[in-house]
Protein backbone atom coordinates (compact mmCIF):
# COMPACT_ATOMS: atom_id res chain seq x y z
CA UNK A 1 0.00 0.00 0.00
CA UNK A 2 2.78 2.12 0.34
CA UNK A 3 3.81 3.64 -3.50
CA UNK A 4 -0.55 3.77 -3.84
CA UNK A 5 -1.17 6.02 -0.92
CA UNK A 6 1.58 7.94 -1.93
CA UNK A 7 0.26 8.40 -5.00
CA UNK A 8 -2.98 9.39 -3.74
CA UNK A 9 -1.60 11.32 -1.20
CA UNK A 10 0.19 13.41 -4.02
CA UNK A 11 3.62 12.76 -2.21
CA UNK A 12 7.13 12.27 -3.62
CA UNK A 13 7.18 8.81 -4.63
CA UNK A 14 10.84 8.61 -3.52
CA UNK A 15 10.71 9.70 0.01
CA UNK A 16 6.88 10.03 -0.01
CA UNK A 17 7.36 13.61 1.96
CA UNK A 18 7.61 16.19 0.14
CA UNK A 19 4.39 17.58 -2.32
CA UNK A 20 4.06 17.06 -5.82
CA UNK A 21 1.68 20.33 -6.61
CA UNK A 22 2.08 23.57 -5.54
CA UNK A 23 -1.84 24.09 -4.64
CA UNK A 24 -3.75 21.26 -2.44
CA UNK A 25 -7.37 22.44 -4.47
CA UNK A 26 -8.91 20.30 -7.14
CA UNK A 27 -11.40 23.26 -8.50
CA UNK A 28 -10.99 22.82 -12.43
CA UNK A 29 -10.75 26.46 -13.37
CA UNK A 30 -8.07 27.69 -11.12
CA UNK A 31 -4.41 27.29 -12.84
CA UNK A 32 -2.82 26.92 -9.71
CA UNK A 33 -4.39 23.15 -9.61
CA UNK A 34 -2.43 21.86 -12.92
CA UNK A 35 0.90 23.60 -11.39
CA UNK A 36 3.40 20.98 -10.46
CA UNK A 37 6.68 21.86 -8.07
CA UNK A 38 9.98 20.96 -10.50
CA UNK A 39 11.83 19.00 -7.57
CA UNK A 40 11.09 17.27 -4.14
CA UNK A 41 11.64 19.78 -1.29
CA UNK A 42 12.69 17.18 1.13
CA UNK A 43 14.88 14.65 -1.38
CA UNK A 44 15.36 16.85 -4.38
CA UNK A 45 13.98 14.62 -6.73
CA UNK A 46 13.27 16.02 -10.30
CA UNK A 47 9.40 14.98 -11.09
CA UNK A 48 9.58 15.74 -14.96
CA UNK A 49 12.73 13.83 -15.79
CA UNK A 50 12.47 14.85 -19.65
CA UNK A 51 10.20 16.84 -22.23
CA UNK A 52 7.20 15.17 -22.86
CA UNK A 53 7.52 12.73 -19.70
CA UNK A 54 4.17 12.79 -18.01
CA UNK A 55 2.58 12.35 -21.93
CA UNK A 56 1.87 8.49 -20.42
CA UNK A 57 -0.43 9.97 -18.01
CA UNK A 58 -2.93 10.76 -20.30
CA UNK A 59 -3.27 6.47 -20.90
CA UNK A 60 -3.81 6.78 -16.88
CA UNK A 61 -6.42 9.66 -17.25
CA UNK A 62 -8.20 7.81 -20.17
CA UNK A 63 -8.57 4.35 -18.00
CA UNK A 64 -9.89 6.86 -14.80
CA UNK A 65 -12.48 8.43 -16.74
CA UNK A 66 -13.35 5.15 -18.89
CA UNK A 67 -13.93 3.53 -15.20
CA UNK A 68 -15.87 6.68 -14.01
CA UNK A 69 -18.08 6.10 -17.03
CA UNK A 70 -18.73 2.61 -16.64
CA UNK A 71 -19.58 3.07 -12.30
CA UNK A 72 -21.75 6.15 -13.42
CA UNK A 73 -23.74 4.43 -16.41
CA UNK A 74 -24.42 1.55 -14.05
CA UNK A 75 -25.59 3.86 -11.03
CA UNK A 76 -28.00 5.24 -13.63
CA UNK A 77 -29.16 1.90 -15.30
CA UNK A 78 -29.67 0.15 -11.51
CA UNK A 79 -30.77 3.49 -9.52
CA UNK A 80 -31.98 6.36 -12.12
CA UNK A 81 -33.32 4.65 -14.94
CA UNK A 82 -37.13 4.00 -14.48
CA UNK A 83 -37.40 7.80 -13.16
CA UNK A 84 -34.94 9.46 -15.62
CA UNK A 85 -34.40 9.74 -19.06
CA UNK A 86 -30.65 9.04 -20.73
CA UNK A 87 -30.83 13.05 -21.59
CA UNK A 88 -30.12 13.57 -17.79
CA UNK A 89 -27.53 10.86 -17.38
CA UNK A 90 -25.65 12.27 -20.33
CA UNK A 91 -26.00 15.71 -19.00
CA UNK A 92 -24.87 14.81 -15.26
CA UNK A 93 -22.26 12.52 -16.94
CA UNK A 94 -20.57 15.50 -18.02
CA UNK A 95 -20.92 17.62 -15.26
CA UNK A 96 -19.56 15.02 -13.16
CA UNK A 97 -16.61 14.56 -15.05
CA UNK A 98 -15.84 18.68 -15.73
CA UNK A 99 -15.72 18.81 -12.03
CA UNK A 100 -13.80 16.34 -11.28
CA UNK A 101 -10.91 17.25 -14.25
CA UNK A 102 -8.46 18.37 -11.78
CA UNK A 103 -8.63 15.44 -9.26
CA UNK A 104 -8.00 13.39 -12.16
CA UNK A 105 -5.22 15.24 -14.04
CA UNK A 106 -3.33 15.04 -10.42
CA UNK A 107 -4.23 11.54 -9.65
CA UNK A 108 -3.07 10.39 -13.06
CA UNK A 109 -0.12 11.59 -12.87
CA UNK A 110 0.81 11.52 -9.91
CA UNK A 111 0.33 7.64 -10.54
CA UNK A 112 2.45 7.93 -13.36
CA UNK A 113 5.67 9.33 -11.72
CA UNK A 114 4.50 6.60 -8.76
CA UNK A 115 4.98 3.78 -11.03
CA UNK A 116 8.24 4.80 -12.78
CA UNK A 117 10.38 6.00 -9.62
CA UNK A 118 11.91 3.98 -7.33
CA UNK A 119 11.46 4.12 -3.44
CA UNK A 120 14.16 5.13 -1.96
CA UNK A 121 13.90 7.63 1.31
CA UNK A 122 17.58 7.98 1.82
CA UNK A 123 18.64 9.29 -1.45
CA UNK A 124 19.14 12.75 -1.52
CA UNK A 125 19.98 14.80 -4.77
CA UNK A 126 22.15 17.77 -3.39
CA UNK A 127 22.25 19.75 -6.93
CA UNK A 128 18.57 20.14 -6.97
CA UNK A 129 18.30 20.97 -3.39
CA UNK A 130 20.73 23.67 -4.07
CA UNK A 131 19.20 24.83 -7.12
CA UNK A 132 15.59 25.05 -4.69
CA UNK A 133 17.36 27.93 -2.65
CA UNK A 134 18.04 29.79 -6.28
CA UNK A 135 14.98 29.71 -7.70
CA UNK A 136 11.10 28.75 -7.93
CA UNK A 137 9.70 25.17 -7.52
CA UNK A 138 7.33 25.60 -10.06
CA UNK A 139 7.35 24.27 -13.78
CA UNK A 140 10.02 21.82 -15.65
Amino acid sequence: MGKLSSALKEKCPRCDKGDLYTNKSYFPFSRKTYEMKKYCPNCGLKYEKELGYFYGSMFVSYALNIALFVTSILVYIFLFKENYSWIYFGVGYVLLTFLLTGFIFRLSRSLWITVLTKYEPETKDLKNLEALQHEPNIGK
